[in-house]
This record gives C-alpha cells, sequence and structure tokens, in this order.
C-alpha cells in the first residue's frame, strides 16, 4: 500500500467522519444539527417533502458521510465510498453551492467533487485488474 493513498484516505476519512457527525449532531463538532440540516434541505428546494422527510434525508445523508468516512479509514469498499461521496458533493453543489454564488465553496466542492470521483475511478481499474 502506498503512502500516499493511506495519507488521502485518511484526510477524507477525517472529513466526512466529521462531516457527518456535525449534521447528526447540534454543536459537536461544530455541527449544524438535524434539524438545521433538514431546514437547509427544505431551503434547497426539498420542501416538498415535507418536514418529517428532509429531516430523515438529513438523517440519510449525515449517516452515509459518516460510514463512507469510517469505510476509508477501514480501506474496505473504496470504489462505492469515494463513488457515493462524490455523487453527495456533485448534488452540494448544483443544489447549494451553485446557486448561493459563493465562488469560494463552489471551488472547493467542484475540487472535492473532482478528486472523489478520480479517486473512484482509480478503485474501479484496481477491481478490475485483479
Amino acid at each position: 500500500m502506498k503512502i500516499g493513498s493511506i495519507i488521502i484516505r485518511i484526510g477524507f476519512g477525517l472529513l466526512f467522519v466529521w462531516g457527518g457527525l456535525e449534521k447528526l449532531i447540534e454543536g459537536f463538532l461544530g455541527g449544524v444539527g438535524l434539524d438545521n440540516m433538514a431546514a437547509l434541505l427544505k431551503s434547497t428546494g426539498l420542501g416538498f417533502l415535507g418536514d418529517s422527510g428532509t429531516y430523515v434525508l438529513g438523517a440519510v445523508l449525515a449517516l452515509v458521510e459518516l460510514a463512507a468516512g469510517l469505510l476509508l479509514f477501514a480501506n474496505k469498499q473504496l470504489f462505492y465510498a469515494y463513488g457515493i461521496l462524490a455523487i453527495i458533493m456533485l448534488v452540494a453543489l448544483l443544489s447549494v453551492h451553485i446557486p448561493s454564488g459563493n465562488w469560494m465553496y463552489i471551488m472547493i466542492h467542484l475540487a472535492l467533487f473532482t478528486t472523489l470521483l478520480g479517486l473512484a475511478l482509480e478503485q474501479k481499474e484496481e477491481i478490475s485488474l485483479k
């Protein structure tokens, strides 16, 4: 195993474990919590899901980020972990950050999306070669 890959997995693992926990627990690690996450989802055009629907979606999103981050730490199912996180970043980019017009967040999420997508594709190639 290459040291660079380990560093990348640890970095992204920390980012998404933290992201998942902050969406779940208000105030923990600066977290917004599920109520605020549901409100954000409503404001991005998902209000048609209703209060409980956006709350459940927020919880699922938080748990998926947390699980994917843990998979990265464990060096398991990397194609799926990177791929799912890339999709999450793309949706965040399209639904939240591009509409906000905040170029800093747009560029950060664009970099996250493309990097995660590239890592997922590399993992797919490794799986194909085995």
